[in-house]
């Protein structure tokens, strides 16, 4: 499964502009997009992206050739290249300091991130007899634009849940999601007008 940036960037919770300047100065010849198209990421470019945030997090800087390196051994499959290994779960980079991490909590994160995303889209439905066909939560009549709004303004998901039985968690862990994915580019779809003769 393939994924936008801002898709990708609102899952492992960064920011879709550093994610593209990343692929752009650090990955560019490794990350080959269609023509006039943006990259579109996997999950192995995810697990990449959430790696180094986590290690950066940690303290830990990593060159632009290690980068590169890194992301051929997740991206690419390849198991060995450069300093960089991977084995399984288990990543390792040799050199003066040598370097062993376990991916398995990283991946298994990403996962669960993911499949977040993808349950709770399927609560979704688009229906001209509901709400003009705006997206709302299945059994509802709550649009999903109204739940996202709440949590762009800082509202806790439990004050959400408190306030809207109807939407169940995997529904409103998408509208987080969502939340954290700004607006899709393009002009903005124009409310219903109604006119009366």
């Amino acid at each position: 499964m393939r994924f936008e940036t801002r898709v990708g960037a609102a899952v492992i919770k960064k920011d879709p502009k550093l994610l593209r300047q990343e692929v752009t100065r650090v990955l560019g010849p490794l990350v080959a997009p269609v023509a006039g198209r943006r990259p579109k990421m996997g999950f192995r470019e995810l697990l990449y992206f959430r790696l180094i945030a986590s290690l950066q997090n940690e303290g830990v800087q990593i060159r632009t050739q290690d980068r590169s390196e890194l992301y051929e051994v997740l991206g690419a499959r390849k198991r060995h290249v450069g300093q960089w290994s991977r084995a399984g779960q288990k990543l390792q980079r040799a050199g003066e300091v040598p370097l062993t991490l376990d991916l398995g909590g990283i991946t298994a994160g990403l996962r669960d991130a993911l499949r977040h995303y993808y349950q709770g889209a399927a609560q979704v439905e688009c229906r001209q007899d509901i709400c003009s066909g705006q997206p709302v939560f299945k059994g509802t009549r709550i649009p999903v634009a109204q739940v996202v709004g709440l949590f762009r303004k800082g509202v806790p998901m439990i004050e959400i849940a408190e306030d809207y039985p109807g939407i169940g968690i995997k529904g409103l862990q998408y509208a987080e999601i969502r939340a954290r994915m700004g607006n899709a580019p393009g002009r903005p779809v124009k409310d219903l007008e109604l006119r009366y003769r």
